[in-house]
């Protein structure tokens, strides 16, 4: 196993998290956010002073997005619920489709640029098991409890869900499968969605010849840049790829932790890529080699990311 890697990844606080995930850059607040699963936690972190706080919620929450009124939309059990500030009690806001299979929970989701709210509902992969399930579109909040659509059933366990510059193509990782996928959005901005039939943007499930890669990587998370350029961290391989949009490998990054887990843009200028990492079942020898696993970084790219989409409530 070889060491740590150098900068140009910088720390960002002290904070070390069980598993971290699904973080966003919150722009009039000038913070990081994200998630702490096993915790039951949400972090944020304030750039400019570098103050971190967190706030503990009765269940875990498996997803996160921020609202156009300042609030912010959070997936817990089986539901989705809105807390109007930091620290506020979540009322509800739109209730898990009936009818799924048991064991079926909802997780993941972000917001594309017509402040809709993507996420997935199903059984987490297990036991050796892919996870699969139904991708729901939450619609902007013309009433007070809209309806989760379900838009493509069967879908495997996906993550990293972005959208292109122009909002026509969407890219996420399937984790079970070692790919990124790419899918097209049809008739963008309007309802229903439609989405076409994903096909491969670029696989990871075998050594990559010529590359720094020296191990298949499993794609956890990812975000996309302005010039629609998809950079994804690859948990088991300790590293982040950037990859052009026809899926060409643009950069490949180590990481100082072994399992990377959530990527997005942020900082005044869009032009620091944070990272956020997982603790949780790290070995002692994993965590002597290195001990910032479950850490948050940032890294200065020269291309800035697409700002945050918000939910429109």
């Amino acid at each position: 196993m070889s060491t740590p890697p150098p900068p140009p990844w910088q720390p960002v606080g002290e904070i070390l998290s069980a598993s971290g995930e699904a973080p966003f850059w919150h722009m009039r607040e000038e913070r990081l956010y994200w998630i702490d699963v096993p915790l039951r936690r949400i972090w944020r972190w304030h750039q400019p002073s570098g103050h971190t706080e967190h706030w503990d919620l009765p269940q875990p929450v498996t997803g996160m997005a921020p609202c156009r009124s300042g609030g912010l939309l959070l997936v817990m059990g089986q539901g989705l619920w809105h807390a109007a500030a930091w620290g506020d009690t979540p009322m509800p806001l739109a209730d898990a489709p009936a009818g799924a299979p048991a064991g079926s929970i909802l997780r993941g989701g972000r917001c594309d640029p017509w402040g809709r709210f993507w996420l997935q509902q199903g059984t987490p992969p297990a036991s050796g098991r892919p996870g699969q399930g139904t991708l729901h579109c939450l619609p902007p909040r013309t009433t007070p409890r809209p309806a989760l659509l379900a838009v493509r059933r069967g879908v495997p366990d996906i993550q990293g869900w972005a959208c292109s510059p122009d909002g026509r193509r969407v890219v996420w990782c399937h984790p079970d499968g070692h790919v990124i996928e790419e899918a097209v959005l049809g008739n963008p901005g309007r309802w229903p969605p439609e989405l076409g039939m994903p096909i491969t943007l670029a696989r990871f499930d075998r050594p990559r010849p010529g590359a720094n890669l020296p191990l298949p990587g499993k794609p956890s998370s990812g975000a996309m840049d302005q010039q629609g350029r998809y950079w994804v961290a690859l948990a088991d391989a300790g590293r982040v790829v950037c990859l052009d949009a026809q899926g060409q490998w643009l950069s490949d990054i180590p990481v100082p932790a072994l399992q990377p887990s959530g990527l997005c843009f942020g900082g005044a200028d869009m032009r620091t890529l944070f990272l956020t990492t997982a603790r949780a079942h790290r070995s002692e020898t994993e965590l002597v080699r290195y001990p910032r696993c479950g850490g948050v970084f940032a890294l200065a790219v020269d291309t800035p990311g697409l700002p945050t989409a918000v939910y429109w409530d």
